[in-house]
């Protein structure tokens, strides 16, 4: 996981439409706050806005085609989805515990609510999943305050996730509580997704291999070769490679 930079100004889309089903949603809620808090009335909310093309395309370009959790490349795991940092629907403290209703409706088409994520970290394992260092801070409705929560997943659009995450090897190690949290809520240690930076590390192994065997060579084709593997070994780290967190701590070793 690292450190997103998105555009600050919203898409179009998310102003124009998205603000204008906020403010229903914030009079639906005020007007019958205990069967949303019940589950008895959900909201619904318009697919059409938040996963516009805009909205995608501004979040695929700021990822760098990758999905904001894992690293993986899209296409590669899956085409992805727009993701709610803060769930719109429900919440939950933790996997085993009952839903919360109602989620953070009123962030449902908020921009800095956004991601990308691949289906696997979204649906399988995150899904409503939202902990909190202390659930009674937790906003309950528009009219209460976000930033009395201390959430106990990273916002890589907000902070660096290396802060709390670092790699030994193929598997992420956390070095907080938010990095234990976030490890195990997105399963960010699932066989596969593991099994794929073990061949991504490996190809890093062999390209720095080929460097120390090549370095002292007087063979133009050789060190042409070397600087090549030199320059793939530099852009592994760079924000657009897959796996580029894993990549930077295997190279600072």
């Amino acid at each position: 996981m690292i450190k997103i930079e998105k555009p600050a100004r919203s898409p179009k889309t998310l102003i124009e439409k998205g603000k204008a089903e906020n403010k229903k949603h914030c009079i639906a809620y005020k007007r019958n706050p205990d069967d949303y808090e019940s589950g008895w009335e959900v909201f619904e909310f318009k697919e059409k806005i938040y996963r516009a093309q805009s909205v995608k395309k501004a979040l695929l370009r700021a990822q760098h085609n990758k999905c904001c959790y894992c690293e993986s490349e899209f296409l590669s795991t899956s085409y992805g989805a727009v993701e709610h940092y803060r769930p719109k629907g429900a919440v939950r403290q933790a996997p085993r515990q009952s839903r919360q209703y109602p989620g953070y409706y009123w962030l449902a088409y908020d921009w800095d609510n956004l991601l990308f994520s691949c289906t696997v970290c979204n649906t399988m394992y995150k899904r409503e999943l939202f902990p909190l260092t202390n659930d009674k801070e937790r906003a309950r409705n528009h009219n209460d305050n976000i930033e009395r929560e201390r959430p106990l997943f990273i916002n890589p659009a907000i902070e660096d996730p290396r802060k709390h995450i670092r790699f030994r090897g193929a598997t992420p190690s956390p070095r907080t509580k938010v990095g234990r949290e976030t490890i195990k809520g997105m399963g960010l240690r699932r066989n596969d997704l593991v099994e794929r930076r073990r061949r991504r590390l490996q190809a890093l192994r062999t390209l720095q291999d080929f460097i120390e065997l090549g370095k002292d060579s007087t063979d133009s084709e050789v060190r042409e070769k070397v600087q090549e593997a030199r320059e793939r070994l530099a852009a592994s780290v760079c924000p657009n490679a897959e796996y580029s967190s894993m990549a930077q701590d295997f190279l600072d070793t």
